[in-house]
């Protein structure tokens, strides 16, 4: 009876003791779960905030930085302009007559944000003086001494402080010598400059949804903010914090901080700043505070509710974790990181009698599938590199045999072509003797013919600088109208027997482009010839004009042809890709024309489209931008 009790007693204490190893287990696995959460989510709440305000300053930095290059450069090429003026034939020969005039006027038009300029003696009488605003050319001649002046006498630039003309917009004033030769100063011209163009920069900056950029002097003017009536109320900024920390702070400090401070309405903003040492201005960048730590503050709730499902889940996983699941789970953790570390010969070896035995003979399985898959699988990329090094050199070969060719073929043949055109029309003049008209007739298609040969040279020298990237554009402000009267003027002599009418139909008044004007007169005639190939005989032509939005005129050329099907209207603009027209004559060409035409478009930031209709004639379209694009091909 004894010994009974005795080895009851055994049992009772020994499931004691593992009752109190379960919940020591279960204990310590909850404290080390728990405060594991709780040093993860915390960890990452700090350095996402760290990062999140780091990204932030970057952003916000680069941004500044960006607008106030544009700004500086805006400056910079006024002052180019300005000094390529005072460099022209009319100084050296003349000095400040009154021929200066013209340059003057060719400086205004190439640079319209000046809106006067007056050139004066070294005793500051006004010798030469032009505007935009008035037609008075005598309306300056009471011009003071400035502090400009003096300096410029001295051979110096001078940027005047920004001032407000008529309280209206800012302008500030550029002044720079006049040499009639080095060392030999003969007055000053001075510009004035109206900054309007800072405010086009600093308007379509946009941080989030409310954050913006404006433009100030160290003195506190306000040079431009996307509201242009606060640049008109002329504000004084210079009580700002982040105003004076821009001026204060030294430029290689200030990429890297940021201040949280008060904007003008007292609103609390995350402001940085970029400084714009040659103007002694800076620009400044504001986000208010709520929308700059909004990802901040969602990434908190969210790391919280994940830290409190985790509490949750610990509590009902340390136990299980606890018992037999944990051991088993670290060799099959071991034996994933010996696999991920490159070792697929590793094999677990695990005898629990459950599922974790099945899923180590599962990953043994595994180990050998990804040895065998991962051997195979270098080979094929060795092949597979090894084709595409192959395939690469070949199409390097065939792209240097491409642009070898088509330049032999250029020099190689224009040269005959021009020694046949020359004698053709030596023969016709009747240097040879007299021709009787079968012998002119032929002589005419052999010259005909040599006109088109080189035209398609000339196609496929185009195609080739092109595919080249050696095209450089000349943009400049040209009047559309005038450009499609000039051409379609050219092309009228050309119609043949067809009697084909080329006519201008609609185009908006004083609509104009920014681009380069060849290219795009080049363009037009390729597209109207195009037309008049296509159309019939006593057919029309007509080009046409619109503004499509604020930065884009759409320019038409309609014919009466046969139309283009719907399955070829897009591969036109292949290279030497030709209409198929059953039953009909070949047309001449190789396919070039469009292709070039699309080439140019897209370099201008453009596109070109087609719209036509069986039996109903086609109507080409290409846009061209009106003014130049910040961001597009010809800014």
């Amino acid at each position: 009876m004894e010994s009974v009790v005795k080895w009851r007693a055994i049992q009772i204490m020994s499931g004691r003791r593992r009752e109190r190893l379960v919940r020591h287990y279960f204990y310590v696995s909850l404290i080390l779960i728990s405060c594991g959460l709780v040093t993860s989510g915390i960890l990452d709440i700090y350095f996402h905030y760290q990062e999140s305000r780091e990204q932030l300053v970057l952003l916000q930095h680069e941004v500044a930085s960006g607008a106030a290059f544009k700004i500086e450069q805006f400056i910079h090429e006024i002052e180019a302009a300005m000094k390529a003026t005072i460099k022209s034939r009319e100084i050296a020969e003349k000095g400040l007559s009154q021929g200066y005039r013209f340059e003057l006027k060719k400086l205004l038009f190439l640079e319209p944000a000046i809106t006067e300029a007056v050139a004066v003696d070294t005793q500051n009488v006004v010798r030469v003086y032009v505007s935009q605003l008035t037609s008075d050319l005598h309306s300056r001649l009471d011009i003071p001494v400035s502090r400009g002046f003096d300096q410029a006498k001295q051979g110096k630039v001078h940027l005047s402080p920004v001032y407000f003309v008529r309280n209206s917009e800012p302008y500030i004033t550029l002044a720079v010598p006049i040499e009639r030769f080095p060392g030999e100063i003969i007055g000053v011209l001075e510009a004035e400059v109206n900054l309007k163009y800072v405010w086009d920069v600093v308007s379509n900056i946009r941080i989030g949804k409310a954050g913006y950029a404006y433009a100030v002097s160290r003195s506190g003017d306000l040079i431009a903010h996307p509201d242009i009536s606060l640049v008109l109320q002329r504000p004084s900024m210079a009580s700002l914090q982040q105003v004076q920390a821009a001026f204060r702070t030294p430029s290689d400090v200030i990429k890297r901080t940021a201040m949280v401070s008060s904007n003008l309405q007292g609103e609390k903003v995350f402001t940085s700043s970029a400084v714009i040492p040659a103007l002694d201005w800076a620009v400044l960048i504001e986000q208010p505070v709520e929308e700059a730590y909004q990802p901040l503050y969602a990434s908190i709730l969210r790391t919280s509710s994940l830290l409190l499902i985790g509490l949750g889940l610990a509590l009902l996983a340390s136990l299980f974790l606890a018992r037999r699941v944990v051991r088993p789970l670290g060799r099959l953790r071991q034996g994933v990181e010996r696999i991920a570390k490159g070792d697929l010969d590793f094999r677990l070896k695990l005898n629990t009698g459950d599922e974790i035995e099945i899923l180590a003979e599962e990953f043994n399985k595994m180990a050998v599938a990804l040895g065998a898959a991962y051997t195979g699988l270098e080979e094929k990329i060795r092949e597979r590199t090894q084709e595409l090094v192959i395939a690469n050199e070949k199409l390097k070969e065939l792209d240097k045999l491409k642009s070898r060719f088509l330049s032999n073929v250029s020099h190689e043949l224009r040269t005959p072509l021009t020694a046949i055109d020359g004698l053709a029309a030596n023969m016709m003049d009747g240097i040879t003797g007299q021709l009787n008209d079968k012998q002119l007739e032929y002589l005419t298609d052999i010259r005909a013919s040599t006109d088109r040969l080189a035209r398609l040279i000339e196609d496929l020298l185009d195609l080739s600088t092109i595919e080249k990237g050696r095209v450089g554009l000349k943009p400049e402000t040209l009047s559309i109208e005038d450009l499609i009267r000039e051409v379609a003027s050219s092309l009228r002599p050309v119609v043949g027997e067809k009697l084909i009418q080329i006519q201008v139909g609609s185009v908006d008044p004083g609509l104009t482009a920014w681009a380069d004007r060849d290219r795009i007169a080049q363009v037009l005639t390729n597209l109207i010839a195009n037309a008049m190939k296509f159309t019939p005989v006593q057919g029309q032509v007509v080009i046409s004009a619109h503004r499509s939005s604020s930065l884009w005129a759409e320019v038409s050329i309609a014919d009466t042809g046969s139309g283009i099907p719907l399955e070829e209207q897009e591969k036109i603009f292949d290279e030497f890709y030709q209409i198929s027209r059953p039953g009909r004559e070949k047309s001449q060409g190789v396919g070039l024309g469009l292709a070039i035409s699309k080439d140019l478009v897209e370099m201008h930031g453009g596109k070109i489209w087609v719209e036509s209709e069986i039996s109903r004639g086609s109507t080409f379209h290409f846009t061209v931008p009106t003014r130049p694009q910040i961001n597009g091909a010809v800014s």
